[in-house]
């Protein structure tokens, strides 16, 4: 059985056999060093599951403007919090609620206070026409599947759960629900037709490929308005990127030309 040596340039991570000979070794010092070069100029993005469609055309966007790469991480907001407080290098954090960024910073991860980016809101969908009130239809209609995003790891799913609770219906479509480890797993149920409802961010509504696809409609908490979730930024201590690079996305993401592209999407600016 081979022994394999962990060989670890910045975060390039290469399994090298013991027994390749000198020239061998000679070439793999060579090719490392070009691995390590390519990740320079590399912004490195952890965002929200809910947040990826739009962030791929600010990615786009900003590549345009500086020939500066954005690696794009999507996740469950609460999976990504747990890989950055056990040391991941990501740069930024967009996460699809307050709540994780307060909580990262609050463990130290941080360089920066989390700041309100976006505002995002909780959209249903079937695959067929329904009739009001919503939560009576879910109810009484034969609907044998409504996914929502796992409350424990994304907000969408939270929310989702608490406007399920508070139309006390939760019990009852419990036994029906599937469960996503993020919004991005729902609307990928959405688009291969594997569920029959789904709550999920009202982003999707917006999405090709899901906007034509069944029948949608944003949905309240309560009486007083939509049920909304700020997207918080941060800028993590783990970063790699160089501060001015950092701050300089964070212009750009700011700035009308990427609000532009989130207001599309359905989000509004806090």
């Amino acid at each position: 059985m081979l022994n394999f040596i962990f060989f670890q340039p910045k975060h390039f991570f290469l399994f090298i056999p013991k027994q390749v000979s000198t020239l061998a070794w000679l070439g793999l010092l060579f090719i490392v060093p070009l691995f390590a070069q390519a990740q320079e100029g590399t912004l490195k993005i952890a965002v929200a599951a809910n947040l990826l469609l739009p962030m791929e055309k600010v990615s786009a966007l900003y590549q345009q403007e500086y020939n500066i790469r954005l690696m794009l991480i999507p996740g469950s907001s609460g999976k990504l919090s747990a890989q950055i407080i056990n040391g991941a290098p990501y740069d930024v954090f967009i996460s699809a609620d307050m709540k994780y960024p307060e909580k990262i910073k609050r463990a130290g991860h941080t360089v920066t206070s989390p700041e309100a980016l976006l505002r995002g809101g909780l959209v249903f969908w079937s695959n067929k026409p329904w009739e009001e009130p919503m939560s009576q239809w879910l109810t009484q209609q034969p609907i044998r599947s409504l996914a929502i995003a796992q409350p424990e790891l994304a907000p969408y799913g939270q929310l989702a759960e608490t406007w399920l609770k508070k139309q006390e219906i939760y019990d009852q479509v419990l036994p029906k629900m599937i469960f996503g480890e993020s919004v991005g797993q729902v609307n990928q149920y959405i688009r291969s037709g594997t569920v029959e409802a789904a709550i999920t961010a009202r982003s999707a509504m917006h999405a090709e490929g899901l906007k034509n696809r069944g029948y949608w409609q944003p949905i309240a908490l309560d009486e007083d308005g939509n049920a909304t979730l700020d997207h918080g930024m941060v800028i993590l201590a783990n970063a790699t990127a160089d501060q001015y690079t950092i701050d300089q996305f964070i212009e750009f993401i700011k700035s009308p030309i990427a609000q532009k592209v989130f207001l599309d999407f359905g989000y509004t600016i806090p």
